[in-house]
């Protein structure tokens, strides 16, 4: 038999988490409209740069704009894993409704799958 997780620890890490993720997600934010203000409003953007400088200023424009939509659904997941902490359900796999392995919480506090459902998930 399992024993039960500390909620409290991993209430904690959750939060520590989500503030870790906001700040990434502010800068970001901030990285963007960089390029959108000093990028690509400038009427001599394509005068002063080289081709191959616009493309890589829109390559990072376009990697940051993944990275943010990933941090925001990240973000979710740790507000949902709150949300499980308070209703009691925090650590139960969505999918089968066994225990989530400690060991996994640890690394990724906002699991909903249990390691052998995230492998089925997953087609592996």
């Amino acid at each position: 038999m399992q024993k039960s997780i500390d909620n409290e620890k991993f209430r904690k890490r959750l939060i520590e988490e989500r503030e870790r993720i906001r700040k990434e997600i502010e800068e970001i934010e901030r990285d963007i409209g960089y390029y959108d203000t000093e990028i690509g409003h400038s009427e001599l953007a394509d005068y002063d740069n080289h081709p191959a400088d616009a493309g890589s200023d829109t390559f990072e424009k376009e990697k940051d704009i993944a990275l943010l939509d990933n941090y925001k659904d990240i973000l979710g997941k740790i507000d949902e894993a709150l949300g499980k902490l308070d209703r009691g359900t925090y650590g139960i796999c969505d999918r089968c409704g066994r225990r989530i392995a400690e060991g996994r919480l640890e690394i990724i506090p906002y699991a909903i799958y249990c390691v052998e459902c995230q492998d089925i998930i997953e087609g592996q």
